[in-house]
C-alpha cells in the first residue's frame, strides 16, 4: 500500500535517489550537468524491461471488465467548497454503484480529471482551498464504495500535501478493492502551450531534484503493478515521450484523465505506438458548471487496444458509461515493449536542450496562470 503523502511505484530506492538526483536530471532530460557515467549509475535502480520482459504482479483473473464514466464536471466554490464536493462525491458513488449494477461487477471504474472539485480558473490560493489530501476524507469515502464492490477506482484530482507546502498538485489516484489508496501518480510534466497563460500546478519535472531525493528515481515515471495489470495514471496530454518511456517500464494500461483538453488522436496514438491499452476519460455535458457553456469540450471518452484498435467510444457528449473487456492475461503472455533503435535516437536526445529546465518551481511557485506564463517565459532556454 502507498504510504501517506508518498507517490506509489514499485522498488523505490532512497539510495538511488540520493546518489542520482542530479545525474538523472542531466542524463534522462538531455542536459550535460554531470558525466554520463554518473547518470548510468542510477539505471539499475529504475525498473525497465529486460529482454522485453517487465515486472508484474499475478493477475486475479484472465479478463478484466472496465467502465470509463463520462460524467459531469462541477466546480466547487473556493470560499465554501464542501457542499459541491459532497455533491460531486455522491455522484461518483452513484456512478460506481450503477457501473457495478445491471452491467455486472466491474474490475476498474475510471473518472475524469476533476470529478471531486471540478475546475475553474482559480488562482493558487483558491485552488488549494478546493484541493484534497490523498489519502484523506474523500478517498476514504470513495474507498468504502470500492471495497463494497471489490473494484478499483481511478480519478484525477487537485491535491495538497504537507510535505510540499504551497504547491498545488494534480494527481492521478487509484483506490484498490480493499478501499485503500494503491497509487497516487503526480502529473509528470506540464506542456506549456500559450505564451500568456499556462498551468501553475507543480509537476514532477518542476521540482525534479527534490522529488527524486524524496521518492526515488523509479517514481518519476511510475507504474502501479496491480492484480488487474500494470497501470499508469496519466495527466500528460501531448507528451508522447513520457508515454513511451512508461511503456518501457511495463505499462500495460494507461489511464488518462481529461477535462475538455485532449485530442482523440493523442489517445489512440499512445496505444498504436506503444502496443498497450489506453483509457481516456473526459467530462460529459455539464449544465451545472459555473462560468462555462454546457458543452466546453465534452465527450470523446474512449478505450483503445494495441495497434490503436478502438474497443469502445462514447456515443454522445452526455453522461455515459464506456465499457470494455480487456483480456489482460493473454495480452501479457504475448506482449512486448516497444522496439526502439536506441543507437539512432539516443545521441539526439542526449544533445537536445528542452525549452525549460527541470526544478523551476523549487524556488518560486506562481500565483496563477498568468503569473506562471510570465515566470516560465522568463526562464526559457529558447
Amino acid at each position: 500500500m502507498t504510504h501517506k503523502n508518498k507517490p506509489s511505484t514499485s522498488h523505490l530506492s532512497r539510495r538511488a535517489a540520493l546518489k542520482g538526483a542530479a545525474a538523472l536530471t542531466a542524463g534522462a532530460l538531455g542536459t550535460t550537468a554531470v558525466p554520463r557515467s554518473a547518470a548510468a549509475a542510477v539505471d539499475n535502480d529504475i525498473s525497465v524491461a529486460v529482454n522485453g520482459k517487465y515486472e508484474t504482479t499475478p493477475l486475479r483473473k484472465d479478463t478484466i471488465r472496465v467502465t470509463a464514466v463520462q460524467s459531469q464536471i462541477r466546480a466547487a466554490d473556493a470560499n465554501n467548497p464542501r457542499p459541491v464536493i459532497k455533491k460531486n462525491l455522491d455522484l461518483m458513488i452513484e456512478n460506481i454503484d450503477n457501473a457495478n449494477g445491471f452491467p455486472g461487477p466491474q474490475d476498474l471504474v475510471c473518472f475524469h480529471e476533476q470529478p471531486i472539485q471540478g475546475w475553474n480558473p482559480w488562482n493558487r490560493k483558491e485552488a488549494l482551498r478546493v484541493a484534497v489530501e490523498v489519502p484523506g476524507e474523500e478517498t476514504e469515502i470513495l474507498g468504502k464504495t470500492a471495497k463494497q464492490h471489490g473494484c478499483y477506482v481511478a480519478f484525477g484530482t487537485y491535491a495538497r500535501n504537507k510535505d510540499w507546502p504551497g504547491h498545488l498538485l494534480l494527481l492521478g489516484v487509484l483506490i484498490g478493492p480493499d478501499g485503500n489508496v494503491v497509487a497516487q501518480h503526480w502529473k509528470q510534466h506540464n506542456v506549456r502551450l500559450r505564451p500568456d497563460w499556462t498551468m501553475f500546478t507543480t509537476s514532477a519535472y518542476d521540482v525534479l531534484p527534490r522529488y527524486i531525493e524524496m521518492y526515488g528515481a523509479d517514481a518519476v515515471l511510475p507504474v502501479a503493478r496491480t492484480d488487474i495489470g500494470n497501470l499508469s495514471l496519466l495527466i500528460s496530454p501531448f507528451d508522447p515521450d513520457i508515454h513511451r518511456a512508461i511503456s518501457l517500464k511495463g505499462m500495460e494500461i494507461g489511464i488518462r484523465f481529461s477535462s475538455g483538453g485532449f485530442r482523440e488522436e493523442d489517445s489512440k496514438s499512445s496505444s498504436l505506438f506503444n502496443m498497450n491499452y489506453t483509457i481516456t476519460i473526459n467530462q460529459s455535458l455539464s449544465p451545472d458548471q459555473p462560468g462555462f457553456p454546457d458543452y466546453s469540450g465534452s465527450g470523446g471518452t474512449s478505450i483503445y487496444g494495441p495497434f490503436g484498435r478502438e474497443l469502445a467510444m462514447a456515443k454522445t457528449v452526455h453522461e455515459e458509461f464506456v465499457k470494455a473487456n480487456i483480456p489482460i492475461a493473454s495480452f501479457r503472455a504475448g506482449h512486448r515493449v516497444p522496439d526502439i533503435p536506441m543507437a539512432l535516437v539516443k545521441p539526439v536526445y542526449d544533445k537536445y536542450q528542452p525549452p525549460y529546465d527541470p526544478g523551476l518551481q523549487l524556488d518560486y511557485i506562481p500565483e496563477d496562470s498568468f503569473d506562471a506564463a510570465k515566470y516560465f517565459n522568463s526562464k526559457r532556454n529558447w
